[in-house]
């Protein structure tokens, strides 16, 4: 690796993760992040890492260990015959530690989030390394470039839950794996069992790696089945690796050989992602009780730039007008573990109930880039200058695109969409709209001088303990009864609706719907609309 190289990679990390780390200064808690962080804070401080078991415990270890270290002030533990898997018992807590205990919530919120940030130059690094070893060094600067920029990546890269870390051991396990079916050993079948180990232990969507084993191997085995020496070496690696995935669960899981936590869990999750969310799915304005099987795609369009597209256009006919080799050559194409990996993990989204926010492919577009990457390498390598300043001007076109929306990458939409205030009528939830707001809705407040508004929020976050004064409306949590206000105080002269619940697919009988009809008088952070009542 030259030094040049260096220095864009060393580019790439530096704007991308000071992008990330900014942003995530400027918003506040989403949703399910503050089970995260503080089930692992409280599990350091007690040793019982249960307050969120429907989910493995790594990050958990990831998000809880800075804030642990800073001392903070725990609540009460809950009554012993509270329900254990009761989501109100682990929010309640959750919400007492940040706001209720005199703890600063921005600050006990940064500490957890500087390791999801961290996570996200992680992936970074591995989309590059893994991209320079199956093109080129400059297809592994232009893949890292295009998953540095992703918005996604920017905006979930300063939450601290288990999405990107997710995306990194799935990334790195695909990789592992097909360098274990390609070149079998007792290290390389190690290494691949113990990223999957971590991949597991990090989100139980894992599982999609060994249906992607299962690919590789099938591919490796048309042109070497016959091959005894290979044959013996791979058992070997297989059996090295299923031991490395048992040995370092059960040290994720604190020495249980039983792996009865992991067992609940799974359990749990499998139901979950059977049953679905038990709400209408919402896509392009429309509600479904169950999921379209588009619903991943038309996301995919929604969330990542339209620049993103037009390179995979060009990388399509970068691919087909390059020599080819027969299908066997294509089999065992370098290319062939992030097509398979891509493709696997994309088919299970096509067929899942759970369709709460695009974050779930996340694994799936690192691996894209990779692929886009490639073949946007066969196109610069037989075109001419002017080609490859057209390319050079859309992949500055694509992280403009994403960088624009700073600091509130959560609600980023492409340019599909024909306004970035309308966000909501193509996707909410964890797509668009996951409780990040209340610190920009603050300064609007303070900017504007409104001393208090009336509140529909959709999140966990006590809007209180952000300093916002505000009369509760229909919210999916109950919002807290703010203190004791003057009786003779008038009353507010705004509502402020979160984008999510103005659609109402969360709320018993649409109390909003008829705010949608109506022109806001602004729009904070792309998800929060502010109408003035007196006109």
């Amino acid at each position: 690796m030259n030094r040049r190289s260096y220095v864009v990679l060393g580019a790439i990390l530096l704007v991308s993760g000071g992008a990330t780390v900014g942003a995530m200064r400027q918003t506040s808690t989403t949703f399910d992040e503050i089970i995260m962080m503080a089930g692992g804070a409280r599990g350091f401080a007690t040793g019982k890492f249960d307050l969120v078991p429907e989910h493995p415990p790594l990050v958990q270890y990831l998000y809880g260990l800075p804030i642990f270290l800073s001392n903070p002030v725990y609540p009460p533990e809950a009554d012993p015959a509270f329900p254990r898997w009761s989501r109100a018992n682990r929010f309640f807590y959750s919400e007492n530690l940040f706001w209720l205990m005199g703890n600063d919530p921005e600050r006990v919120a940064f500490l957890g989030r500087i390791m999801g940030a961290l996570s996200a130059l992680a992936l970074v690094v591995v989309t590059f390394s893994f991209a320079r070893r199956v093109a080129s060094e400059g297809v592994g600067l232009l893949a890292a470039g295009l998953v540095g920029f992703l918005p996604d990546v920017l905006a979930h890269g300063g939450v601290a839950y288990n999405d990107v870390p997710h995306a990194f051991m799935f990334v790195a396990g695909v990789w592992a794996i097909d360098e274990a079916v390609r070149r079998p050993s007792v290290k390389h079948g190690a290494l691949a069992g113990g990223l999957v180990g971590l991949a597991l232990g990090t989100k139980f969507s894992a599982l999609v790696l060994g249906p992607v084993a299962l690919v590789l191997l099938a591919a490796e085995g048309v042109s070497r089945w016959r091959d005894r020496a290979w044959r013996v070496s791979l058992a070997k690696a297989a059996g090295v690796g299923f031991a490395a995935v048992y040995v370092l669960l059960v040290l994720i899981y604190r020495g249980d050989p039983l792996l009865a936590q992991l067992r609940e869990g799974l359990g749990y999750t499998l139901a979950h992602a059977r049953e679905g969310h038990g709400i209408p799915a919402f896509l392009l304005g429309k509600t479904s009780p169950t999921v379209w099987w588009y619903f991943y795609p038309v996301a995919f369009f929604l969330k990542t730039p339209a620049a993103l597209h037009l390179l995979a256009v060009i990388a399509v006919v970068g691919a087909a007008t390059s020599p080819r080799g027969d299908w066997k050559a294509l089999l065992g194409s370098r290319l062939r573990a992030p097509l398979v990996g891509a493709a696997v993990f994309g088919g299970v989204l096509l067929r899942t109930d759970l369709a709460l926010g695009f974050r779930h492919a996340l694994p799936v577009l690192p691996l894209v880039c990779i692929l886009v990457a490639a073949g946007v390498g066969l196109m610069w390598r037989a075109t001419t200058r002017r080609v490859h300043a057209g390319i050079a001007a859309v992949v500055a076109w694509y992280a403009l695109s994403s960088l624009s929306f700073y600091p509130h990458f959560l609600a980023y939409t492409s340019e599909y969409v024909p306004s970035r205030d309308q966000g909501h009528k193509a996707l909410v939830d964890s797509s668009l709209d996951w409780g990040q707001g209340l610190l920009a809705l603050r300064a609007f407040m303070r900017e504007q001088g409104i001393e208090r508004v009336y509140l529909s929020y959709f999140g966990s976050a006590n809007p209180a303990g952000y300093g916002i004064e505000y009369v509760p409306l229909t919210s999916f949590f109950d919002l807290p009864e703010p203190d004791a206000v003057d009786d003779d105080a008038p009353a507010p002269s705004y509502a402020v609706i979160s984008a999510t619940n103005l659609q109402g697919i969360y709320l018993p009988n649409d109390p909003f719907a008829p705010f949608r009809d109506v022109e806001p008088d602004w729009v904070v952070a792309h998800t929060l609309f502010v109408y003035r009542l007196d006109q």
